[in-house]
């Protein structure tokens, strides 16, 4: 342990600091990052205490997600925040330690279940599985070919799930249950999840190859990040900023848990 943080101290204090502030982008993937969330989210506190121990000052602009994405691809920002690995996106972007692990389930209607053991059931069930233009998926689920209809905006797929026009949506649980309570409460009481999650997937501050600082901010960025995560500040700053599930469900009322699906995808 000694001898790991001495590293982490040593590459840090070698790192060359810019007068100028670093420009990110961010999108708003309540409760993890948002432009109105107290200290911007609990993601977002995170890469600002890296970048506080690195010394650097970074920027903040929140935008729609597709346009962050993009503008930070063309390095027009060195980073954005709160992405998941692709490997289509390691061509555009460089991945450093990530921050937490998110995990990601099936919403479907309440009055609607599905039992299964692997997502080619869901192809022989004849489900239909909505996602947003742009963001990623389960690992494996589009290779089945899988009934696949995609939206612009999470409202637009929200309703579309209500209505029963798809069946199966994917997604980060905290963001889902969070945008049902405070985003789209009027599709609240119609939608509800499978349990057990069907994935864990980190949360990753990405950097743009296009951009001129990017390896250099990769790596003390990746040995900040390994710095809090030892010293335990990484987990204290989520206990005091991330809701629990129930902190969540407490602060609304129409989202209740569902039963746990008898079936999980390994």
């Amino acid at each position: 342990m000694k001898s790991l943080c001495a590293g982490i101290v040593l590459l840090l204090s070698s790192w060359l600091l810019w007068a100028e502030p670093i420009l990110l982008a961010s999108s708003d993937y309540t409760p993890h990052t948002g432009e109105h969330l107290p200290e911007g989210g609990a993601l977002t506190a995170i890469v600002q205490a890296a970048f506080d121990i690195m010394g650097q000052e970074v920027e903040i602009h929140y935008m729609p997600f597709a346009r962050a994405m993009q503008a930070t691809r063309l390095g027009q920002y060195a980073g954005i925040i709160g992405v998941k690995y692709t490997p289509e996106r390691e061509l555009d972007f460089y991945f450093p330690e990530p921050v937490y692990d998110t995990s990601i389930v099936f919403f479907k209607r309440r009055n609607q279940d599905f039992d299964f053991e692997s997502y080619l059931d869901l192809v022989h069930l004849g489900v239909r599985y909505g996602s947003v233009l742009g963001y990623s998926h389960p690992e494996g689920l589009l290779e089945t070919r899988i009934r696949h209809y995609q939206v612009a905006t999470e409202e637009q797929l929200f309703r579309l799930l209500s209505a029963g026009r798809v069946d199966l949506m994917a997604g980060d649980k905290l963001n889902g249950i969070y945008l049902l309570l405070h985003e789209f409460p009027e599709f609240s009481a119609q939608i509800d999840w499978l349990e057990p999650p069907i994935e864990t997937q980190p949360l990753y501050l990405l950097f743009s190859r296009q951009h001129p600082k990017a390896p250099e901010l990769n790596k003390a960025f990746s040995a900040a990040i390994t710095q809090l995560k030892h010293s335990g500040e990484l987990e204290r700053i989520k206990d005091r900023l991330l809701p629990s599930l129930q902190q969540l469900q407490q602060s609304g009322t129409s989202v209740k848990p569902p039963q746990a699906n008898q079936s999980q995808v390994q």
